[in-house]
């Protein structure tokens, strides 16, 4: 229940906001352990929220720290993008157990609904 209380924080914090995200939460491998899209959110957020967390959870750092690297060697960055299934951008956070993805805003709004989710799964 721990998880699916944290997304309902993150759920109410982007109402709060005024957009439409999506939230992934996932394990210490980077799998799958929840993914929640509000309604009116673009389809293709679910999938975006989850590379994130995935990102985040695989490299133990937040997306945006990784985003920053990534920008200083384009090919890793597309070759991870395109073979390994992973964003860096705003909105991905390590947890204890795993990771939390959001997109669906802008970078700084998903990050600050990454961070409500993360502070709740704490």
């Amino acid at each position: 229940m721990k998880i699916l209380d944290a997304i309902r924080l993150g759920v109410e914090k982007a109402e709060a906001m005024g957009i439409r995200v999506a939230i992934a939460v996932v394990d210490l491998r980077g799998e799958v352990v929840a993914i929640y899209k509000m309604e009116g959110a673009y389809p293709f957020t679910p999938q975006v929220a989850y590379m994130k967390a995935r990102a985040a959870a695989i490299f133990r750092r937040p997306t945006a720290e990784l985003a920053e690297k990534a920008s200083q060697n384009l090919p890793l960055y597309l070759g991870l993008t395109i073979h390994a299934g992973l964003i860096f951008g705003k909105g991905g956070l390590p947890t204890k157990e795993g990771g939390v993805g959001v997109s669906g805003g802008t970078g700084d709004q998903d990050e600050e609904v990454a961070r409500e989710v993360a502070k709740a799964l704490s």
